[in-house]
């Protein structure tokens, strides 16, 4: 299975990137009209679950979820 994670922060880019190093996990980067992207291999849903949910914590993100819209009147 293949996750990618994509921001248009370099250097948040630079920052993930070591952090996947330092995981020696396999992955692959790509640069694309100014998105930088970093697609991880090999990893099944339960482990990209808890990658994502440490490097929320490591790097003082926060985890949004979309609100229902409200029904117009």
């Amino acid at each position: 299975m293949a996750t990618t994670i994509s921001t248009s922060s370099k250097s948040y880019f630079n920052k993930i990137q070591k952090y996947l190093n330092n995981k020696k996990l396999c992955f692959t980067s790509t640069i694309n009209n100014g998105i930088y992207a970093l697609i991880i291999f090999n990893l099944d849903e339960i482990e990209i679950y808890y990658l994502v949910k440490k490097m929320t914590r490591h790097f003082h993100l926060i985890s949004k979820q979309l609100e229902p819209l409200a029904l117009a009147a």
